[in-house]
């Protein structure tokens, strides 16, 4: 792919935990990185090992959070949540990868990557409106231009969706004042389908495969002799999710209340009914 230099920009991905209660003390913290190995596998969380894990202010939903200050990773669980975040920013993406490919981390995160950005860089001095406005007119039209003291973003799709690109650039003197950035942020199930592929594709031809549905124009865009196929869609299992719906609006629920109202322990109940 000449003149066009991708990168993973943003990962995250959940793991499954025990129900915990509110208290954050260290029983707590052994269970969270036990469970982030069971889930990711030894060789990622050993990297996480250590004592330099800091607190901080829940990050979106999640009421509690940990800091890794080295590797900048962070993990997000709330009391109650049978799910926890592992959450790795593009500085975190960076420091992962220094030891590990994009497809060990896909792996790691074992079909429940909920967030990845996919980011393009190329040199050049058009402005980021100027290359989002040559797309095809077939592809996704919604797109709003915003400007700042520090540069210039032009997003195209819309933040609630799984597909939306940021089209942007920096103003002198930061040091990628020089290039123009194009970013694709995949949530949802465009995620998880794509996280799959990284596991076994070469990742610049990804990150060209995921810009597709933008149907970007312009002559800058390059992607040379690849063959380029979209990402197979998600298949919709209409009984599972109608499943997922019963488990998570009626038996979860349930499960809960006869655990507070002593009627139940929920531990004891688990191993006798599901861990047999």
């Amino acid at each position: 792919m000449p003149d066009l230099m991708a990168k993973l920009d943003w990962f995250a991905f959940t793991f499954p935990i025990t129900l915990l209660g509110e208290n954050d003390n260290e029983n707590t913290l052994e269970h969270i990185f036990g469970a982030l190995a069971l889930h990711a596998g030894k060789a990622f969380a050993e990297i996480h090992n250590g004592h330099l894990w800091e607190w901080q202010s829940g990050r979106g939903f999640y009421t509690h959070s940990i800091r890794h200050p080295k590797l900048l990773t962070c993990i997000n669980w709330s009391a109650g949540n049978p799910f926890a975040q592992c959450e790795l920013s593009g500085q975190a993406v960076d420091m992962v990868l220094s030891s590990h490919s994009c497809s060990d981390l896909a792996v790691a995160a074992n079909n429940r990557c909920t967030r990845m950005d996919i980011a393009i860089d190329i040199e050049t001095d058009i402005r980021p409106e100027e290359f989002a406005l040559q797309r095809n007119e077939n592809r996704i039209l919604a797109s709003d231009n915003k400007k700042s003291a520090t540069g210039e973003t032009f997003y195209v799709g819309s933040r609630s969706s799984e597909r939306m690109a940021r089209v942007y650039r920096y103003y002198p003197p930061h040091p990628r004042a020089h290039l123009l950035r194009i970013e694709v942020e995949l949530k949802g199930d465009a995620a998880k389908m794509v996280c799959a592929e990284m596991i076994t594709g070469a990742f610049r031809e990804l990150s060209a495969r995921v810009n597709l549905p933008f149907g970007w124009m312009h002559p800058i865009w390059n992607t040379g002799n690849l063959m380029l196929s979209k990402i197979p869609a998600r298949k919709y299992d209409n009984e599972g999710a109608g499943t997922l719906r019963w488990l998570s609006l009626t038996v979860a629920p349930a499960l809960k209340s006869a655990h507070q109202s002593g009627l139940i322990d929920l531990e004891t109940w688990i191993d006798e009914y599901l861990r047999k």
